[in-house]
């Protein structure tokens, strides 16, 4: 039997479809990228933060292992919250750091993801308190909305901050910043601008793994949707955009398609893309006119050798 508990507030198959349909019919068209996280998708990426390509994994874990007890002592909290806790990787890096006494509450889209962080954290620290929610963040937060009399530290890691395009950005940090007491705080991994070559490297692996977690979004519309896409005329495509200081990646229709989603047919040219991601990079002055512009004072900051990633923890603005 469990010893952790799951709130499931289930993240519905409509909003995947809803969603769908909305970014199909844009142009350009775009899906969200939390839709990559079914099973097979946190699987896929879990392996994508293994390749040595990919940095960002394994920076901000070595980040979080060096300054774990510094950042541990500048938040203070009694309770941490982990917006898409995905793998166990990350936390795992802060417990050697955290009070026995400290409650752990994982947030994910995906709950066979959110099980198995739920159960290594306990099996790591058996007299933690682990309760997890099942639940889709960027559109309810209303899990922070329960009473606490303790300060929280809401953790947001891997670089999520720069999946959202600048406006939801801001207008998601200012949410955050409206369910927070003034003693609490929040923890961001923040990937910094580096050398191009290496972003590109590490979005194109040459295991193809990037590239079957970007396709792997056509194969769940098929299972789910019934969408009757032919996966085989789309390719992986990412690159790094350096007027808008991000990478993109896209699904490029390298034939015509045809296909649908309830019951409303889609086009697209070949040449035509999908884009399915955007993975903004920062300076650090960057960052921290963003957390000021949007309710959120920059308390300190740390990085590895190389300065490429951060982790900056911020305290709400009165």
């Amino acid at each position: 039997m469990a010893d952790y508990t799951v709130l499931d507030l289930k993240p519905s198959l409509s909003s995947l479809a809803e969603d769908v349909r909305t970014g199909l019919a844009a142009e350009p068209k775009s899906i969200p990228p939390k839709h990559f996280y079914d099973e097979r998708g946190s699987m896929l990426f879990n392996e994508i933060t293994r390749l040595p390509e990919y940095y960002v994994s394994r920076t901000e874990a070595s980040v979080l292992s060096d300054y774990g007890k510094e950042i541990a002592e500048s938040i203070g909290a009694s309770s941490l919250i982990e917006l898409g806790s995905g793998s166990f990787d990350k936390i795992r890096c802060l417990l050697p750091f955290l009070s026995e006494s400290v409650s752990y509450t994982p947030v994910d889209i995906s709950i066979s993801a959110l099980h198995d962080t739920a159960a290594r954290v306990k099996e790591a620290v058996p007299a933690m308190q682990v309760s997890g929610v099942c639940a889709d963040y960027t559109k309810t937060i209303s899990f922070l909305n329960s009473s606490r009399e303790q300060p929280a530290a809401v953790f947001f890691l891997g670089s999520t901050i720069g999946n959202l395009d600048p406006k939801e950005a801001s207008e998601f940090l200012k949410k955050l910043a409206s369910h927070m007491k003034p003693e609490d705080s929040l923890v961001v991994g923040v990937d910094l601008k580096k050398d191009p070559v290496v972003l590109h490297r590490a979005y194109n692996d040459s295991a193809g793994i990037t590239a079957s977690f970007n396709k792997n979004l056509l194969h769940r519309l098929n299972r789910e949707l019934d969408a009757g896409i032919t996966t085989g005329h789309f390719e992986h495509e990412a690159f790094y955009n350096e007027r808008l200081g991000r990478i993109e990646m896209h699904l490029r229709a390298e034939k015509p398609s045809l296909f649908s989603i309830g019951g409303e047919t889609f086009t697209m040219r070949a040449g035509e893309t999908i884009h399915t991601e955007n993975s903004r990079k920062f300076t650090p002055e960057e960052f921290t006119h963003l957390a000021r512009q949007s309710s959120w004072e920059a308390n300190d900051w740390w990085t590895d050798e190389n300065e490429w990633f951060g982790v900056f923890t911020l305290s709400p603005r009165p």
